[in-house]
């Protein structure tokens, strides 16, 4: 399981997530429930490009005040990769 900090920000009616440490991550939802679960399917894509480089994934950087943990499973980012390159 992977780990990073997931920064929520209220934007109109809706609330925005973005993660420092990918950047590439950016996500909204009506609520913070539907925000958080969108996120998760947000970074598992955007790490899933990290695959498809050959980078390494970002190092988490530690949670600070506000943010919200967001945890995805290494196996959900490689099998992304994976349907996206059969398709």
């Amino acid at each position: 399981m992977i780990q990073y900090p997931a920064t929520l920000m209220r934007d109109g009616d809706y609330i925005l997530v973005t993660f420092k440490d990918v950047p590439e991550a950016i996500t909204f939802g009506e609520t913070e429930k539907d925000a958080l679960e969108k996120a998760v399917e947000a970074l598992e894509t955007a790490l899933s490009f990290y695959v498809e480089a050959n980078k390494d994934f970002p190092r988490p950087s530690i949670m600070t005040s506000g943010e919200k943990m967001v945890c995805v499973l290494e196996t959900n980012i490689y099998s992304i990769r994976q349907a996206q390159n059969s398709s």
